[in-house]
């Protein structure tokens, strides 16, 4: 009779190797989120921005509220208004900069365990990921009144965080219990 099993448990040992795509996400996820880690310490550490901060952002959004308005009848006044909202989202991040540094501090830090958990190979790590995108979601709005923020930035920051918890979630099959 013709074995269908590979000799030597060979089929377990394929299984058990870590997949090369949660090894890209691990990655990608480690550029990321540990990038806002680290500057979100320099931001615990520094406190809040002078006044020029404040000016130059005000000053270049004023610059491109005129570019815009240069081109003309064709340009939507929903692009000016998103830029207003943009303006205003910035400028209450530098207003409560130290508690937005502390917060994206501890939101950046849970998405980088919740990541190491999922490449140590336990399910867990892709339920703390989910929390993390979920508060990356909307991080804003422990700063900014939830009018200011624009849907666009909303839906952007979202689907990106959905097509990273869909990729996650294609390699639970490899991952352990807790």
């Amino acid at each position: 009779m013709i074995s269908v099993h590979e000799p030597n448990g060979e089929n377990s040992k394929k299984s058990s190797k870590r997949p090369m795509g949660l090894v890209v996400l691990f990655v990608l996820t480690l550029v990321t989120a540990g990038s806002q880690l680290f500057s979100s310490i320099a931001g615990v550490f520094n406190g809040r921005p002078d006044k020029s901060v404040f000016d130059a952002v005000k000053v270049e959004n004023a610059r491109l509220i005129n570019e815009i308005k240069k081109y003309g009848q064709d340009i939507n006044e929903e692009w000016i208004d998103i830029i207003r909202q943009m303006e205003n989202v910035t400028l209450a991040t530098l207003e409560n900069f130290q508690l937005y540094s502390f917060l994206l501090l501890l939101i950046s830090a849970l998405g980088l365990y919740g990541a190491f958990k999922m490449f140590k190979g336990y399910k867990l790590g892709f339920h703390l990921y989910i929390a993390y995108s979920f508060l990356s979601l909307i991080q804003y709005y422990f700063v900014v009144s939830p009018s200011e923020i624009p849907m666009f930035m909303l839906l952007a920051n979202g689907l990106i965080s959905l097509f990273f918890i869909l990729m996650y979630a294609r390699h639970l099959h490899w991952m352990k219990e807790n």
